[in-house]
Order: C-alpha cells, then structure tokens, then sequence
C-alpha cells in the first residue's frame, strides 16, 4: 500500500516559492493583496510540521483569492524534496531527497556511457548543481573555447548565489572527459589536473574559477567552503565501468532508418544522440548485442532491437537502412 502524504488547510493549498525581488521590479510581477493565514496547518504522514526557512525561522502561509499558498521549499522537504531556485531561467527545480545529488534521466545515460560521474553530497542542494553537457553540444563547446578539444563529455558545476541581488548561476569547475591518445597528443592547460583515468579516458579538471564574490559577503564564504571541500575530496570524482557494445554491433545500429509503414526517419548518431526527421529529440546507449536504451519524448525505455543487413527490428518496429 502507498503512504499517502496530505496536507490540510482550510483552503485549496497552492504552493508557491519566495524569488528574488529583482524581478519584481523588473515589471515581471503583479502585485496583489493577500493576507497571512497563521491558522493554516500542515499534516504529513499523520504528523503536523512546522513551516520554515532555512535559518529555521517560522513560516506563515498566504492567502490569496480565496487559495492558500504554502512555501513550497518548506513544503517540499517534508515529502523528500529539494528545492532550489535558478534566477537566470526563473526556475524552480525539485530533485527527490538522496546521498548525493541527483542527475536527470538522460544525464545519468551520458555518464554511464563514459563510465564516471561526480557524487556531491545533497547537503549542498541548493547550492551547487551538476550539468552534464548534452552530447550534440560538445562540439560547439570545444569551438568555443568552453571545453578542451577531444572533450567527449563534460559536467559542469554550477554554483547558485545565495543572495537574491545576485541570482546568476556560476560556473564553479568543469569535468571533462577526454580520449587519453589525444589528451596525451595535446598541449595541456596549466590550470588544469587529472582527476583519474581509466581505459581510453583520462577525466580533467578543467580550469577551477575563482571565487567571484566580494569578500565578506555570505556567498564568497559559502563559495569558498565549497571549493575546499571540493577539491579536498577531488571533485567528488566517482569511475565505475563504462556501458559499451563491441565496435561491431555500433557499426551495425548507428546511421539513418526510415520506418516501414509511416516513412519516420530515425538517426541514431555515433556519439549517442537519438534524431527524428533530423531533429535532435534525445539520447541512446546500445547496452549489448541485443538491448537499446533510449531517453526521449520524456520516456526512459530499454527495448530490444535485431539488426540483420540493412533491416533494423526496433521495439516491434521495423526500420531500413536510409541510403
């Protein structure tokens, strides 16, 4: 049986997150009048909860147009959920309580793929977030100049201010993932340390920021204790194997199809990436001779697939070799 989780008010409960108030006076609110509601309780799991901020402070839900809004960071904690908010996109972002920070479905797909990943502890929710570059963005990445050339992956680590006067993401460090022959070939950067290697990678800290906040503020301390930890603990660099199938059976499933009955055209990439109608719309790993993964549409699905010449048998699909 599933534990139900209920909150109780007098009202419709609508939850609602505390932003910066720079963007009201950017003109993107309206403003409006509500009330305080202090009579408004909370039951989770049969246990009423007490609302508060981060430094522990009482929290009073609002009452607007006849719904009563809760704080959702307060909220959302007591159902086994991060929150943090990101200025710059205007997003709030809910990952479910762990260890360690969570990565998104097609995330998890890139570093399984190249076998590591960085294991920050979730005490640092809210704080710090890992990105992993999608793959087709790698190679506008390394002509930018954002990620060295041979890059095959990459996370960034983002840092989120503290104080709501600076609400743009920093991006703290990047690890890269590079083939070791080119690694070896290339020039190295001074600013940059090996994390680890294993096999054909070699994974790079690739040029640690400087701490960009004034000192004495709270961010350029929080910043600067994230740093030490960081790089105490190695970035939180974890390598486990790779998730590859022979050379043989890639060779055989990337290219473009074209669906039997409806004419789709389906590319599966070498680098991983799922198109449609040439369309990047997600990502693949070919996990052995006979199982796909696919992360797209918002689905996450293994499925079978039998390759025999130029016919492709997909999830009860049938596929042939695009010329």
């Amino acid at each position: 049986m599933k534990k139900k989780t209920v909150i109780t008010a007098g009202l419709t409960a609508t939850m609602t997150l505390g932003l910066a108030a720079g963007v009201y006076a950017s003109g993107q609110w309206t403003q409006v009048k509500a009330f305080l509601h202090p009579s408004v309780h909370v039951n989770v799991g049969g246990s009423q909860v007490e609302l508060k901020d981060e430094d522990g402070s009482p929290l009073t839900p609002l009452v607007y147009n006849n719904h009563t809004y809760l704080p959702v960071r307060s909220v959302a904690g007591q159902l086994g959920y991060n929150v943090y908010w990101e200025g710059s996109s205007q997003t709030a972002y809910f990952t479910p309580k762990s260890e360690f920070l969570e990565y998104r479905a097609d995330e998890q797909l890139i570093l399984d793929k190249y076998g590591y990943s960085l294991q920050i502890p979730s005490s640092f929710s809210g704080k710090l977030r890992p990105t992993v570059w999608p793959t087709e963005s790698i190679a506008d990445g390394i002509k930018s100049g954002a990620l060295s050339a041979g890059a095959l992956s990459a996370i960034d680590i983002l840092y989120l201010p503290q104080d709501p006067a600076s609400p743009e993401a920093r991006v703290l460090a990047t690890v890269e993932v590079i083939d070791q022959a080119k690694w070896n070939a290339n020039n190295r950067d001074a600013k940059d340390s090996v994390l680890g290697t294993k096999g054909e990678y070699v994974y790079v800290l690739r040029d640690a920021k400087k701490n960009p906040f004034g000192a004495g503020t709270p961010d350029h301390a929080s910043y600067k204790a994230i740093i030490d930890h960081l790089t105490a603990r190695g970035y939180e660099l974890v390598l486990s194997p790779a998730v590859s199938a022979s050379a043989d059976i890639v060779s055989k499933v990337i290219g473009s199809w074209t669906e039997s009955r409806k004419g789709t055209v389906m590319e599966l990439s070498a680098d991983g990436v799922f198109y449609r109608a040439g369309q990047a719309v997600g990502n693949y790993l070919i996990m052995d001779s006979s199982h796909i993964r696919i992360i797209a549409d918002r689905s996450d699905s293994t499925v079978e697939f039998v390759v025999n010449g130029d016919t492709l048998e997909l999830a009860g699909q049938t596929f042939t070799r695009k010329k």
